[in-house]
C-alpha cells in the first residue's frame, strides 16, 4: 500500500515479532497432551513496530481440540489499563460467543459465553484465561494504553 499514511494501515502481522514470539512450557506440555487451539494471529501493533503506536494484539479463536478446555495465559498484573475483547461471528446472533471462555478478575471467576469487553484496571490482578468450547469461530483482542506489553507475573511464575 503506496501513501503518505500508508504506515499506519495495517494489513498484516509484523513476520519479526511472529518470529520472536515463544510459546510457553504450560502450553507445549497441553499440547502434548493433545489439548490444543487453532487460531489465526491476525495482527500486533506496538511502538515498537510503529513508533506512538499502542499495544494490540488481534486473534480468531478456530476451535479447539482435545478434552476440556485449554488454558493459554496465565494470571499477572500490568501498570497499564487493558481491554479484552470477544466477539462472535454469528452474523444473526453477533451477541453470541459461540463458545465459553472462563475468565477471572483478581479471585472472581467468570464464565462468558457472550460477545464483551472488559476493562482491566492497571495493577488488577486479571486470568487465568480458559477457552472452554469454541462451536463456532470468535474474534479475540486485547490492547492497552501502553505502548509495549509488560507483565508483573505471580510469584509462582517467575520461579519457572
Amino acid at each position: 500500500m503506496e501513501g503518505k499514511y500508508a504506515r499506519y494501515i495495517m494489513t498484516d502481522v509484523d513476520k519479526n515479532y511472529l518470529a520472536s514470539l515463544k510459546v510457553p512450557d504450560y502450553i507445549e506440555e497441553q499440547r502434548r497432551r493433545g489439548n490444543y487451539m487453532e487460531s489465526f494471529y491476525m495482527f500486533h501493533l506496538d511502538s515498537n513496530i510503529l513508533p506512538g503506536g499502542f499495544y494490540t494484539d488481534c486473534h480468531w479463536i478456530l476451535s479447539i481440540k482435545g478434552n476440556g478446555g485449554l488454558q493459554t495465559e496465565l494470571a499477572h498484573a500490568h501498570d497499564f489499563n487493558e481491554t479484552l475483547g470477544f466477539v462472535g461471528s454469528n452474523p444473526y446472533d453477533p451477541r453470541s460467543l459461540g463458545g465459553e471462555i472462563e475468565f477471572w478478575l483478581e479471585d472472581e471467576r467468570y464464565i462468558i459465553d457472550k460477545s464483551c469487553l472488559i476493562f482491566v484496571p492497571a495493577g488488577m490482578k486479571h486470568l487465568p484465561l480458559i477457552f472452554r468450547r469454541v462451536d463456532r469461530p470468535f474474534f479475540f483482542w486485547t490492547a492497552s494504553d501502553s505502548p509495549r506489553y509488560s507483565r508483573v507475573p505471580e510469584p509462582e511464575q517467575k520461579k519457572q
